[in-house]
């Protein structure tokens, strides 16, 4: 019984001091890679054609005529050749199809997905250069026609999408907008915060597991 006591115990000391210089070893080839990481808002102004299509529709329509006005803050303002307007970010229509009527003038909207919604062109970040892009998760959104009026405001609140740039999901980003129908306005706003690195991921499971098997070193020896 003392024998198998006394293997059992070097057996644990040998993983747990496995996992942490793997873990180690993790770390440093993923601070090597020097990741492209995003972080920070960017806010999106122009002119967007709503239909006078009735009272809550089966499908409408929002069409993004172009992109008058843009404020960057954070690593979208890094991006060489800037984010201004004119330079090339183009905004998809969206198609929507009615998910429920919430009121005689309101009613919500299934958006699909779009990949991309937002087309921001080639750009460079650090020493990267790809297409830059964001695409929209299906999400729902507000539609509200302004009573004895053939205005139609839209809310989009609470919409979530990831931006990709060479190839890579490297954050997730949630939009907020208002579009106008009156003054044919549109406001979209998009923060992003960084997608952790798969490895850095890893690396940190591996570290639970090593605090795991510290633990269960010390149970045994007690």
């Amino acid at each position: 019984m003392i024998n198998f006591k006394s293997k059992l115990v070097n057996a644990t000391l040998a993983a747990t001091f496995a996992i942490p210089l793997a873990t180690a070893g993790m770390f440093t080839s993923a601070g090597s890679a020097q990741a492209v990481s995003l972080t920070g808002s960017i806010g999106l102004t122009g002119t967007s054609i709503v239909p006078n299509d009735g009272v809550n529709p089966l499908t409408t329509s929002i069409k993004f005529v172009d992109v008058d006005g843009v404020d960057t803050d954070g690593d979208f303002a890094a991006f060489s050749p800037n984010l201004n307007p004119g330079a090339g970010i183009t905004i998809n229509t969206l198609n929507l199809t009615r998910t429920a009527v919430l009121s005689g003038t309101t009613a919500t909207y299934s958006t699909g997905v779009y990949t991309p919604f937002i087309n921001f062109g080639s750009r460079t970040l650090g020493t990267t250069t790809a297409l830059l892009s964001f695409d929209l998760d299906d999400s729902v959104v507000t539609r509200i026609r302004k009573s004895g009026t053939n205005i139609n405001d839209v809310i989009l609140d609470g919409i979530t999408g990831k931006f990709n740039f060479n190839g890579k999901t490297i954050a997730v980003g949630n939009l907020g907008a208002s579009i106008n129908g009156k003054t044919s306005e549109y406001h979209l706003t998009l923060d992003a915060v960084s997608v952790p690195e798969p490895t850095t991921m890893l690396g940190l499971g591996l570290v639970g597991a090593g605090m795991i098997m510290s633990r269960r070193r010390k149970s045994i020896l007690q």
